[in-house]
């Protein structure tokens, strides 16, 4: 049942893709219901996590190196994961998130290799402050 609702999904994701505006709106949603204190979310929290990250570097223009596919499927799958009335509304206790786990999983495992791409360039990426100015080495007399 989850499934044709992702291809519904792919062709608002197709569309938001394309906007700005809406992108943004998208991954601020995504945002808001992966800091949310529902309990269902934690399961698939990192795996959404992680999609939202792709489509927001990918929207700042940080990371290009993603097939349009890809971005496609994995838009489409935070399309899918925002909706509260989906095949399983997010309001039923205890089950209402398992189809977004599915969806999830389902577009983690076809873009695997992109995902595990995006992945090492974030890990590279990120950035390490080891110091300030204070902890400039002292200059020494005589020098």
């Amino acid at each position: 049942m989850a499934r044709p609702l992702l291809f519904g999904a792919l062709g608002v994701a197709a569309a938001t893709l394309r906007d700005e505006n809406k992108l943004k709106t998208l991954v601020g949603s995504a945002g808001d219901k992966l800091n949310s204190a529902h309990a269902g979310i934690k399961s698939v929290g990192n795996d959404a996590r992680t999609l939202r990250d792709l489509v927001r570097a990918w929207m700042r223009r940080e990371y290009r190196d993603v097939p349009w596919s890809t971005l496609l499927l994995t838009a489409g799958a935070l399309v899918y994961f925002v909706n509260p009335l989906d095949a399983i509304p997010d309001i039923v206790p205890a089950t209402g998130f398992i189809d977004d786990a599915g969806v999830i999983g389902f577009v983690l495992a076809s873009v695997k290799n992109d995902i595990e791409k995006f992945r090492k360039w974030q890990s590279d990426s990120a950035v390490v402050v080891t110091g300030t100015e204070d902890s400039a080495p002292e200059m020494t007399a005589g020098l």
